[in-house]
This record gives C-alpha cells, sequence and structure tokens, in this order.
C-alpha cells in the first residue's frame, strides 16, 4: 500500500473509493525536521519504519523565509543563505547521532515555509508516509496541535504520522494497533491501512468506535443498536482480514477523546490510527479537537489517513 495504494480501488456506491487488499508498503518515508527536543525520536522512528518496510528516507528543514530588520538595515540575502547552511549543518550533526544504518537518506533543505515545503517534497518525491513531530495543542480551545502538523495532517494526501509531546514509542515493535472511527463516510481508506498494517507487522488490531452517551434509535435495543455498530466496524476490514487474525471490536460510550485514550492504554497500544475528513474548518471542530487531544496525550504515534483518494 504505497501513498494512495498499491492493490485495487474498487469504486463503491456513491462514489467512495475503498482500497482493495493490499500490502502495506511505505517505500518512501518524508520526515519533517524542525531542531527541536523531540526531533530525534521523530527521525529514530522514521528509521524503525523505513527498516521495517524497507524503504528510503527524505528528511526536510524549512528555514522561515522571514526577513529581518535591525533598525534601518535589512539582512542580506547572504544572511539568509547563512541561515540555510546553519540548518544543512544541523541536519548533518542530527543524522551523525543517529544510527540509520543501510536506510538510504536524502536531505531537503530550502528557505520556505514548513508546510508548504512537505507538501511539495512529498509530491514530488512520491512520498509514501509523512513523519512529523507535535509539541502539543495550543490556541483557541487546544483546537491546533502545532501548526506544522495540523497544517500537513489537513492537506497530505498520503498517510501522515505525527509524534506528540507524550510519546515514548518509536516503533520498534508494533504488536497492538487501535484504528478509531466515527464511522463517517470516507472510513474505509484508514480501516484498510490499519489492517494492511497490523497484517504486515502481525500485530493485534482493535476497531473502536465511541458513540454519544444515551444514543438511541426508535425501536432499536441498546443491545441490537450496539451489535449493529460493531458490524458496521467489522464492515470496514478487507473481505479477507479474518483468513489472518481475528479483529477485536469495541463499541464504548463517552467523550470520544477520553475514551479513544482510555482504551489506547487499556489495549497496550503501539499505534493509533485515526481517519481525516477534508473541508473540517474551525467552525466545525469536533474533529480537530477530538485529534489534537489524542496527540496530546497519547503515549504512542498517531496515524492519521485522509478518507479519500485525491
Amino acid at each position: 500500500m504505497d501513498s494512495t495504494a498499491s492493490g485495487n480501488i474498487d469504486r463503491k456506491s456513491g462514489g467512495d473509493l475503498r482500497l482493495g487488499t493490499s500490502r502495506a508498503r511505505f517505500r518512501t518515508i518524508l520526515v519533517g525536521m524542525d531542531f527541536s527536543g523531540p526531533a530525534i525520536q521523530v527521525l529514530h522512528t522514521a528509521v524503525s519504519l523505513a527498516e521495517r518496510f524497507k524503504g528510503r528516507l527524505v528528511l526536510v528543514n524549512a528555514v522561515p523565509p522571514v526577513v529581518y530588520s535591525t533598525g534601518a538595515t535589512m539582512v542580506t540575502p547572504e544572511l539568509l543563505d547563512i541561515d540555510v547552511n546553519n540548518a544543512r549543518e544541523e541536519m548533518r550533526r542530527i543524522l551523525s547521532s543517529v544510527n540509520i544504518g543501510p536506510v538510504n537518506c536524502k536531505v531537503i533543505v530550502r528557505l520556505a515555509e514548513a508546510t508548504d515545503l512537505i507538501e511539495e517534497a512529498a509530491r514530488t518525491q512520491d512520498v509514501d508516509l509523512i513523519v512529523v513531530g507535535s509539541h502539543g495543542a495550543h490556541g483557541l480551545e487546544k483546537l491546533a496541535f502545532g501548526s506544522v502538523a495540523e497544517g500537513v495532517l489537513r492537506k497530505a494526501s498520503c498517510p501522515v504520522l505525527v509524534i506528540g509531546p507524550n510519546c515514548a514509542n518509536t516503533l520498534a515493535s508494533i504488536d497492538s494497533i487501535i484504528f478509531a472511527t466515527d464511522l463517517e463516510i470516507g472510513a474505509f481508506r484508514p480501516a484498510q491501512y490499519a489492517s494492511a498494517i497490523a497484517e504486515e507487522v502481525n500485530a493485534r488490531l482493535t476497531l473502536l468506535h465511541v458513540s454519544k452517551p444515551g444514543l438511541k434509535r426508535a425501536g432499536v435495543s441498546k443491545e441490537l443498536l450496539e451489535s449493529q455498530l460493531e458490524q458496521a466496524l467489522r464492515q470496514l476490514l478487507p473481505g479477507d482480514a479474518e483468513l489472518w487474525c481475528q479483529p477485536k471490536v469495541r463499541v464504548e460510550s463517552g467523550n470520544p477523546s477520553e475514551e479513544i485514550l482510555r482504551v489506547a492504554d487499556a489495549e497496550s497500544a503501539d499505534l493509533v490510527v485515526v481517519g481525516v475528513r477534508e473541508n473540517v474548518t474551525l467552525g466545525d471542530h469536533s474533529l480537530w479537537s477530538t485529534i489534537s487531544q489524542i496527540i496530546q496525550s497519547v503515549k504512542c504515534p498517531v496515524l492519521g489517513v485522509r478518507g479519500h483518494l485525491l
């Protein structure tokens, strides 16, 4: 499964695109490097994945194109070049401190906005996975969990792996995967990334849906409603998923982020997979608020997968 798909793609009724069964293959992994505290952990995680999936790394650092001034004297292009060269030196220093083994590595350092450069590099380098760090939640109701991480998640067509501030896992081993979904349209693609990765690494897979407290349907008992939700979760998986694993299905009730974090702890999750919907604005911020809280608090990386192919 490359950045969109390496297997068959079936168009279902309603125009939705669903991935056919295929292997998880992250051949080119882009790593957003900002030289912050988590940068080494972000790189270690990317190296672990590149080794496991026999992929290559593209390390990207964007030097902000800020125009500085000292009194009436503007900073010259030569001084901006110094910033770029310093960034290249810092990249070399970090690479020398991390054992990347036989993994092929390309470095891109340019004067640019970080989100723009990552998006461009992902397109031109045929990237299958983007790995970025997040410093935690900030801003209005803590909706923004790091402008670069959020911007990349909103725009990237390939999956985006976010390393949050409390993440203690570099994915050297992946034994337990949680796929959390609201069962909205577009859930097939992230579900099949979760199942393909679980199959590739022989991990336990838990499918999780968190419903609103007191959710009821006319003429439907609580037990029947829960059974229907469990069936909806199972229908997200490829038809042959039962051949290689017995996915666990959990339907919980309560606050989505709190329940996802609780289940992640209970299942000793090494990876949490969530779907990312398009065109979600701050006016409809429940999705981003949930993702923000998960990334801020969870102890493992979070993989965000866009619900539809672009």
